[in-house]
């Protein structure tokens, strides 16, 4: 009896997502790991998030939207969208771009901050119960 373990990895698809932005055609229904990994990077600290929310470090992350577009279509650069894009639709845009794997990432963290408050103690916890 063979104890081999063979888990197929091209068989996982993800939902197909398609969009189109100035007459150009992106799938972006893979976010790459380099392109998490660069969001990760520019949300890591609670100083980088409120620096992106208040608007600074917006190229980095159009440099993030591009780099998932750029499996599908080489011509959408950060540069291109710039150029291109109008600033509320790339607003929008960048948001279907990124929201399959910042859903995912918020999920981890609900999930990492559930398993943190199972691990402690009553004492720890805040009872619902007022006094």
């Amino acid at each position: 009896m063979s104890s081999d373990i063979l888990k197929d990895f091209g068989t996982v698809v993800p939902q197909k997502r398609i969009a189109r932005i100035a007459g150009e055609e992106v799938d972006v229904s893979v976010f790459s790991t380099r392109a998490t990994l660069k969001l990760i990077e520019l949300t890591l600290s609670p100083e980088k998030q409120a620096a992106l929310e208040s608007g600074q470090g917006i190229e980095d992350l159009l440099e993030v939207v591009a780099i998932a577009c750029q499996r599908s279509n080489l011509r959408v650069t950060k540069d291109w969208l710039i150029d291109n894009v109008d600033m509320f639709t790339l607003v929008e845009f960048a948001q279907f771009v990124m929201e399959p794997v910042t859903a995912r990432l918020k999920a981890m963290e609900a999930k990492e901050g559930t398993e943190k408050n199972s691990l402690q103690s009553p004492s720890e916890t805040s009872s619902p119960i007022s006094e």
